[in-house]
């Protein structure tokens, strides 16, 4: 039988180790150091360093998500939508820095030998993104030459530019979100603006 506090020492521990040093260099002799557990013991919960991995990544992604479940989208315009979107999203991050880092580094580092399964989730919560926005911009007024479809891909674009823009302030230094997530969130917002009203004056 499971024991549920030795699990969550070695979760612990584990997001630890592999927040730090990535997954290629995490060491199963580290976490069970951290979690004061025998490394044996890991083997015998978890069955191996991938799997133990691949579940906190799950771990992670399931709690981000869960912050979105009670948002109410309905009766709000589409700044203020983006903005609160964009809000939940930073606040996880600076709450827990060592969750978001895991996350980036598995996507955008990611092991070989975990490359189907990473890309999979990835693929799951890029269609998470894909799904919302496209019941967002389904209430927008847009122009009769402007597709669903073109609108998410634009936003998404600007969601990617501006976190490639802040990433390494992220994960190089994880408890400096606070310093930078307005100032990402505002451009975010800002060029949203633009793609709403354009670039040209029209005086």
């Amino acid at each position: 039988m499971l024991d549920v506090t030795k699990k969550d020492k070695i979760m612990d521990a584990g997001l630890e180790e592999f927040a730090e040093y990535g997954y290629s260099m995490a060491s199963t002799d580290r976490i069970s150091d951290r979690a004061g557990v025998s490394k044996g013991l890991i083997f015998h919960y978890f069955g191996s360093k991938s799997k133990l991995y691949m579940i906190l990544v799950n771990d992670c992604i399931d709690k981000m998500l869960d912050k979105y479940e009670n948002i109410d989208i309905d009766n709000k315009d589409f700044i203020s939508i983006i903005r609160e979107l964009t809000k939940i999203k930073y606040e996880f991050f600076i709450e827990n820095p060592l969750r978001y880092k895991l996350i980036i580094n598995g996507f955008n580092n990611t092991p070989k030998e975990l490359g189907r399964e990473l890309n999979q989730k990835y693929e799951e919560i890029t269609q998470i993104g894909i799904d919302s926005f496209t019941h967002i911009i389904k209430s927008l007024p847009l122009k009769k030459n402007v597709s669903v479809e073109s609108a998410v891909s634009i936003i998404l674009g600007i969601q990617n530019v501006i976190q490639n823009k802040y990433l390494y302030h992220f994960t190089d230094a994880p408890y400096s979100f606070e310093k930078y997530f307005n100032d990402a969130a505002d451009e975010f917002i800002e060029l949203i603006n633009i793609v709403l009203y354009g670039i040209i004056d029209g005086k």
